[in-house]
C-alpha cells in the first residue's frame, strides 16, 4: 500500500527528458492529452525548453521512494488573479495503488499552500471518466463544458471544465489524507 511519506515532488531536470518523452507517448497517457499524436523527440525538447523559460508554469516529477512515477504541471499561473490550470499523469504503471491520489494531494498542497493560488482549473476530455472521477474525489466541481471542442478519431468530443478553490481544498485535503492513512492500517507486515 502507498504511504504518503514515501512520495515527493521534485523539480524537473534534464535527466528526466527521455523518461517524460516516453511517458507522453505511452499508450496509457497519450489518448487523454489535448494532442494525442506521437510526439517527435525534437518537438519534445522544444517543449521542455519552453517550460524552463516560462514563469507561468510550475512542473514537478512525482517520486515514489527513489523512483520517478508521475508528472504534474501547473500552467497559466496568474499571480494577479491567483489562478492556474493543471495537468498530470502517472507514467509508471507499476507504482502502488493510490499513487495518483497521493500525487494529487502533494501537488495541490504545493500550489495552494506554498504558492498561495486561489483556484486551480482543469480541462478533461468528456470520455475520460477515470480523470473526471479523480477530480471529483479531489474536490473539483464541474464549471462548464466546451462542446465538441476536440477531435478524437475524427469525432468531436466535449471538454469538461472543472475548478477547485483553496477553501474547498482545505476541507477535502483532511479527508483524503485520512483515507490514504487508513488504507495503510493493517498493512505494516508488508
Amino acid at each position: 500500500m502507498a504511504d504518503i511519506h514515501d512520495y515527493t515532488l521534485k523539480e524537473l531536470s534534464r535527466e528526466h527528458s527521455t523518461l517524460i518523452w516516453e511517458w507522453r507517448n505511452a499508450a496509457h497517457v497519450r489518448p487523454f492529452m489535448n494532442h494525442d499524436g506521437l510526439i517527435p523527440l525534437e518537438e519534445h525538447h522544444k517543449w521542455l525548453n519552453s517550460i524552463a523559460k516560462d514563469a507561468s508554469r510550475l512542473v514537478r516529477i512525482c517520486y515514489y521512494q527513489a523512483k520517478p512515477i508521475g508528472f504534474v504541471q501547473f500552467s497559466q499561473i496568474n499571480l494577479e488573479h491567483q489562478t492556474c490550470e493543471w495537468g498530470f499523469y502517472i507514467g509508471n504503471q507499476d507504482c502502488p495503488r493510490r499513487s495518483g491520489t497521493i500525487m494529487g494531494i502533494l501537488a495541490l498542497e504545493l500550489i495552494f499552500q506554498e504558492r498561495q493560488m486561489r483556484k486551480v482549473c482543469a480541462e478533461i476530455l468528456d470520455f475520460n471518466q477515470k480523470s473526471l472521477s479523480y477530480h471529483r474525489k479531489l474536490g473539483f466541481v464541474e464549471e462548464g463544458r466546451l462542446v465538441r471542442q476536440r477531435l478524437r478519431n475524427h469525432q468531436p468530443v466535449d471538454v469538461v471544465l472543472m475548478g477547485l478553490f483553496r477553501e474547498q481544498w482545505k476541507k477535502q485535503r483532511v479527508r483524503l489524507k485520512e483515507e490514504v492513512a487508513n488504507a495503510n492500517e493493517g498493512n505494516n507486515h508488508r
